[in-house]
């Protein structure tokens, strides 16, 4: 701050001692006379100022100032700072710059200072209003924004070059040093000519006297006050920023910068923040920081050596004030234009799906404006210490209303009146859903229709018939007037005018009576004599009224017109949209004749009866041309009617095509206003009277295309209500058959569509709306840890909480099917701490499917594949166990069938031969986990399915291709050496085979023990897949806990507190404790190997006993029994080998020897044990009935509330946990 008051005194101090010329050039003679001139070190200087002005070159800027002489270069050096300006970017760099202009001025004050000034006020400058119209949009755009970002860096500059006393006021500039005057700068506004046209002397004074005090006021306050009120109030030969606001970044920098010393106006921000500063002070006691914020809350005092006066401040608060106060009118109005646009576009996305490429992009600019603009205010308000303003909210979807515009109803013969939509925003209950028109590209299809007048040259618009009926009625006029007597009153053309609008709006304006305009009909067709007249007879008679002119015209086209005009009449039919059929019009109107509006009207009329698509673009082909050549609408209209009642005559069903196109052409042209309203319910009213065969479709066909019209519109919406209820009560009084009660009814919704209830919106929770966003919108890879630490910080406390978890982890078929995996891997994260909700999880997918297999409802198949999918990553997540897997894979295939096996010979209901969803339903929960299933008994189990899985496909029809190349893709990728079975028969074959292997297991050892290690060996096996596949996984979570759990107590912010982590005992053993063990174990081992070297080992006999021999023994014991029970012997085969050859030698041993006592009771075990399994094996199916039974009962009572199913998820060493539904059999 004191080197600003001492550079600005000097710089003051340069403009006093400035004097004259005379003086000024003795003074420099004298004090730099001794300054190098060296032009190759003075041209160095200038280089050095074009390239930067930064701080990093201010100390060698300031010491060749003072070394250099530079008093030829000053006008090549006043040019070279303004582009070294442009570098200072920083505020250091700024303040260096400063101090090198204001050691120049200092040295130059009469000459550098003054060029200096001009060239500042001239780059500060808005462009003209004449520069700017002759720029297109964009190239306006970048020309806006390019020279916002000069201005702004060269503002600030300006700005501290005024406070530091450089710049004084814009009138010190000159143009060049070889200027005569040196009074100040020509402006835009001094270019000005004059007012011209003004005849009052008053006015030109109290302008004059205006101008006057504009100066003063200008002159006071200074160079930037000039700058700034050019900028944002400026003159009329200058762009105005009131509207547009394009230099609002400008005011934004000024206010940043220089808000506080120049305004006085302190922040809002920076009160709030020595408020803040002021409280906690109050609190701990002053401090240096809390004495700094309250100094720069206060508002910079003025002192005598302030750059700025309490008046120039004023003028500073006036002018920014004004210039915020349009800028809040700007902003509301740019507020309520997006809105609209938003409104808009959101009926348009309801009733079509899409938006237009066009409309996308219009919308985004839109938006991204608004937010700018909207930033800017919000600065500009808190540097000003100002209210943003109120800004109105949505106020709702857009509403459709009518305005019609014309003397007369819309509807009248010869009149058209434009119809225009208009949107409002006050009242939500109405949408354009119930408009005149389906949508707003309807609207535009029927109403804007293209100027002419814009697009071709007037004299090719004027037809023969105009032209020759005005001179007919001049010529008229004149006769009238030299023979009519003076005492006679003529009726004035306007009066005669306004008669035939009357005439014409007759039908309308009046009641009209049916009767008798349907008598008027039945007349007219009575009278015709030939009723089969070809339409194109009608054309021809129309336009052949004038022979002589249609010859001459003839002989006036010229061929190559003609070959045009082939050309476009045979591309009729292929355009196919509003642009093309308009640029078809405007390239007709250069080709104009009465040749050709009759070749025109022919090919429109030969239309193909199948090609109604092309009618409507037929129709508005007509409109355009009906503006200036009215025998064509006319014309049209006239051939079609005839040809209705034509067809009315004949009541062959062979025409109905034919009759379809005649009625949808006359209601195309109905909406495009060609077509009469009278008209239009004439034809109505009589398809109505015979309302039988063709007759309904003729009705039904007006309905779709112009019945929603006819009903919207004012002045025909009652009498079409009419119609329409006439409709209704002779369908239901007639006996139509189904096809005609249903056309019908189609068509009379379509033209009055009922009302649309409201869609209730679903109000849900704070907390649910939190987690619907985390799980459905922000799960992805990168945010997954993030939401898990989200969702373990939740309140697990609160049952609510608990249940919302519950519903977005059991839906899982409303997440994306790519993130169900991430679903798995957050439910297992939680599961870790929060098992009972792992339970629920496990439990909610196993009960999902079970309720698939049982419903089988065609709707949910993507829900069932999605939850089967989930119930596999679960798996691979270690969430469940793979005897639960398995247990799924032979739910799926055997749920339902009887005796729990799938065979052809007996179908089931709710799995028929032809459905293969099941399939489907075991290949992706194959693709999910079936790769894990590579070693151990898993990998057996999964042998064994894919046999039995081939079976229950081949129980079924031939699949299709799509379910056959499934299945071929798991196998390929499970098993691609197993081999596939060719038929069901082999397949039943290999099943039996399988079943029966296994009994014989079961049979060759001891039940009990057998069924302890068939357990105890599921149970290893699901470990050692546990601890094989996912050791590592294991080892990275323990370390991601650890440094989780070490953060926490570093942090001590709480968050854990409450959170419990059960492990088992294994997990808290350190490694220096697995290794000292595992030494311990090795040396124990070896002892003991070494110990057992020198034990004698005892001879076994192994001997096989000959198949001749087996058997034969308890035969031979049996019948020793039953014929010497009472010898007290017991009979033994003893075994000898004499040579090459085995001798048997019977040997009776006493019955109460220890050999006796031991064979027999090894016998009876033996026996018992057979016996045991024969049982086991014969009461199989009885058990299998007994447990489907006892099943039933549980979930009869657990759905009453009265059991719940236990379920055990058994915690392993790294987050694995075991899944058991049942006790094993």
């Amino acid at each position: 701050m004191d080197d600003k008051v001492e550079l600005r005194r000097a710089n003051r101090l340069a403009w006093q001692k400035e004097g004259t010329v005379l003086t000024r050039a003795i003074a420099d003679d004298a004090q730099f006379k001794n300054l190098d001139s060296n032009i190759k070190k003075n041209t160095a200087f200038i280089k050095k100022c074009k390239t930067s002005l930064a701080a990093d070159v201010k100390q060698q800027l300031l010491n060749d100032i003072k070394k250099l002489s530079l008093e030829k270069f000053i006008s090549e050096l006043a040019t070279s700072v303004m582009e070294g300006m442009l570098k200072c970017k920083t505020t250091v760099d700024v303040a260096a710059c400063i101090e090198v202009l204001s050691a120049l001025h200092q040295r130059f004050p009469n000459t550098f200072t003054r060029l200096l000034t001009y060239n500042m006020a001239k780059i500060l400058q808005p462009p003209s209003k004449q520069h700017l119209a002759s720029l297109t949009q964009e190239q306006r755009e970048k020309e806006e924004q390019s020279r916002v970002f000069r201005q702004r860096t060269y503002l600030r500059i300006a700005v501290e070059l005024w406070l530091v006393g450089v710049l004084r006021k814009v009138e010190d500039g000159i143009p060049s040093l070889a200027s005569a005057s040196l009074e100040g700068v020509e402006t835009q506004r001094d270019g000005v000519a004059g007012l011209g046209g003004s005849s009052s002397t008053d006015a030109l004074k109290e302008k004059k006297k205006e101008e006057k005090e504009n100066d003063r006021a200008t002159t006071q306050g200074g160079f930037v006050f000039r700058v700034l009120k050019d900028l944002y109030m400026p003159f009329e030969q200058l762009a105005s920023d009131i509207e547009q606001h394009v230099n609002l970044p400008l005011a934004v920098s000024f206010l940043k910068n220089f808000g506080q010393p120049v305004l006085g106006i302190v922040p809002r921000k920076n009160q709030a923040a020595a408020a803040q500063h002021k409280e906690e002070a109050e609190g701990a006691g002053a401090d240096s920081t809390s004495l700094a914020a309250e100094e720069s809350a206060e508002p910079v005092p003025l002192t005598a050596d302030s750059a700025i006066t309490p008046e120039q401040r004023e003028l500073f608060k006036n002018l920014l004030m004004a210039y915020y106060r349009s800028l809040e009118k700007h902003l509301v109005k740019e507020h309520k234009y997006i809105k609209n646009i938003d409104c808009r576009n959101r009926e348009i996305l309801f009733t079509r799906g899409e938006l237009s490429e066009e409309s996308k992009q219009k919308y985004e600019k839109t938006t991204k404006l608004y937010e700018k603009l909207l930033n800017n205010t919000q600065t500009l308000a808190d540097a000003l210490n100002m209210e943003m303003p109120e800004l109105p909210e949505d106020e709702g979807v857009t509403k459709v209303s009518m305005v019609t515009a014309g003397p007369s109803n819309t509807f009248a013969e010869g009149k058209t009146t434009v119809f225009t939509i208009v949107y409002a925003f006050d009242n939500p209950q109405e949408s354009t859903g119930n408009g005149i028109w389906e949508d707003d590209y309807a609207r535009k299809f029927y109403e804007d229709l293209p100027d002419l007048r814009i697009l071709v040259p007037g004299v090719f618009l004027d037809s023969e018939n105009q032209r020759k009926a005005e001179e007919k009625e001049g010529e008229a006029e004149n006769a009238e007037k030299e023979e009519t007597p003076a005492d006679v009153t003529t009726e004035s053309p306007d009066a005669a005018a306004a008669k035939e609008d009357e005439a014409d709006t007759m039908p309308n304006d009046a009641p009209v009576d049916d009767d008798s305009a349907d008598a008027d009909d039945e007349t007219l067709l009575e009278n015709d004599a030939d009723i089969n007249v070809d339409p194109s007879a009608i054309v021809d008679e129309a336009l052949d009224a004038d022979k002589d002119d249609s010859a001459d015209n003839a002989a006036n086209v010229k061929p190559t017109q003609l070959a045009q005009l082939d050309a476009l009449l045979a591309r009729l039919p292929t355009l196919g949209n509003r642009d093309l059929i308009d640029s078809a019009a405007v390239e007709f109107c250069y080709l104009n004749s009465k040749a050709a509006r009759k070749r025109l009207i022919k090919a429109v009329l030969s239309v193909p009866r199948q090609r109604v698509d092309l009618l409507p673009y037929y129709s508005r082909l007509i409109a355009i041309l009906n503006q200036y050549y009215p025998d064509v609408g006319d014309t049209v209209l006239a051939a079609l009617t005839h040809e209705f009642k034509g067809l009315q005559r004949k009541k062959t069903a062979d025409l109905l095509e034919t009759r379809v196109k005649n009625i949808r052409f006359l209601a195309e042209l109905t909406k495009f206003r060609v077509t009469p309203a009278h008209t239009i319910f004439h034809i109505f009213k009589v398809a109505l009277d015979d309302f039988t065969n063709q007759n309904i479709d003729v009705v039904c066909n007006l309905l779709e295309t112009c019945g929603r019209f006819l009903l919207k519109a004012p002045e025909t919406g009652v009498r079409m209500g009419n119609m329409l209820e006439i409709v209704m009560r002779k369908k239901n009084v007639q006996h139509l058959d189904n096809r005609q009660a249903l056309m019908v009814e189609n068509a009379y919704y379509q033209a009055n569509p009922p009302d649309r209830s409201a869609v209730v919106e679903k109000h849900r929770s704070t907390m649910e709306l939190y987690l619907r966003k985390l799980i459905y919108t922000d799960l992805n890879k990168k945010s997954l840890d993030r939401i898990l630490k989200q969702l373990r910080k939740l309140h697990w406390e609160d049952p609510e909480v608990v249940h919302l978890l519950s519903k977005l982890f059991h839906k899982i078929w409303k997440i994306k099917y790519s993130n169900i995996h991430l679903m798995a891997i957050l439910a297992s994260g939680l599961n870790r701490y929060h098992s009972d909700f792992g339970m629920k999880v496990v439990d909610g997918v196993v009960e999902e499917i079970r309720v698939g297999l049982e419903q089988n409802i065609f709707k949910h198949n993507q829900r069932r594949i999605a939850v089967v999918k989930y119930l596999g990553e679960l798996y691979n997540y270690r969430m469940v166990d793979s005897p639960l897997i398995f247990d799924t894979l032979y739910t799926i295939v055997t749920f339902g069938h009887d005796f729990g096996r799938p065979a052809r010979e007996r179908p089931c209901p709710i799995d028929a031969p032809h459905d293969f969803f099941r399939t489907r339903l075991c290949c992706t929960l194959l693709d999910t986990c079936g790769m894990c299933f590579d070693r151990g008994s898993a990998k057996r189990k999964l042998n064994q399915f894919l046999v039995f899985f081939q079976m229950y496909i081949l129980s079924k029809m031939k699949p299709p291709m799509d379910v056959d190349f499934m299945v071929t893709d798991t196998f390929e990728m499970l098993r691609p050496q197993m081999h596939i079975f060719a038929s069901y028969e082999e397949a039943n074959e290999e099943v039996d085979r399988m079943l029966l292997e296994q009994l014989k297991a079961v049979q060759g050892a001891d039940g009990k023990a057998q069924e302890e290690g068939f357990e105890d060996s599921e149970s290893e096996s699901s470990s050692d897949e546990g601890e094989d596949e996912d050791e590592d996984v294991e080892k990275d979570e323990e370390e991601e806990e650890d440094e989780e759990n070490d953060s926490a107590m570093a942090n001590n912010d709480g968050e854990e507190d409450d959170v419990v982590v059960l492990k088992k005992k294994e997990e808290q053993i350190s490694k220096e404790e697995d290794e000292e063990f595992e030494r311990e174990f090795s040396k124990m081992m070896a002892e003991s190997i070494e110990s057992r070297k020198f034990e004698k080992k005892t001879a076994v006999l192994d001997v096989p006993i000959p198949m001749n021999l087996r058997g034969l023994q308890d035969r031979r014991s049996a019948a020793q029994e039953k014929g010497k029970a009472n010898d007290g012997k017991m009979a033994f085969t003893l075994l000898t080998r004499k040579g090459n050859r085995q001798q048997t030698k019977i040997m009776e041993v006493p019955a109460d020897s220890l050999l006796a006592v031991t064979t027999r009771s090894k016998q009876e075990a033996e026996r018992e044990e057979q016996q045991h399994l024969k049982q086991l094996v014969l009461n199989y199916e009885e058990r299998e009935e007994a447990a489907a039974r006892q099943a039933a009962l549980e979930e009869r009572a657990r759905q009453r509330g009265q059991w719940r199913g236990r379920r055990i998820l058994h915690m392993g060493g790294g987050g694995g946990q075991a899944y058991s539904s049942s006790p094993r059999r």
